[in-house]
């Protein structure tokens, strides 16, 4: 596969902008560390360190290694557990609200 040179320069842009994005996410997860949704935080700056990760190899080699197969399928098993999580938490706000806070 040859590379353009568009593709070529993209890989550095995706690094720096994955890496404001990633440190912006764990400052906004150290705020809401003690909310309901500061788990689902952590897990999504997780998945978008490693899908910025998986793109960048993705661009540089030509070959489908199998550390590719690897961080594809962790990728989606992060946005997995964080669409769980979400439905979870979703669910527990409904049901105090319903309840009135009570357990």
């Amino acid at each position: 596969m040859i590379h353009s040179v568009v593709q070529m320069l993209s890989i550095p842009f995706v690094i720096i902008a994955s890496t404001g994005a990633g440190i912006f996410a764990l400052l906004l997860w150290s705020i809401f560390r003690n909310s309901p949704f500061g788990t689902a935080v952590a897990l999504l700056s997780l998945g978008l360190v490693v899908l910025a990760v998986y793109h960048v190899m993705l661009f540089a080699t030509d070959l489908d290694p199998m550390a590719l197969h690897v961080l594809r399928s962790g990728a989606n098993t992060v946005i997995a557990i964080f669409l769980g999580l979400l439905a979870l938490r979703h669910r527990q706000l409904r049901q105090d609200r319903l309840t009135g806070g009570k357990p």
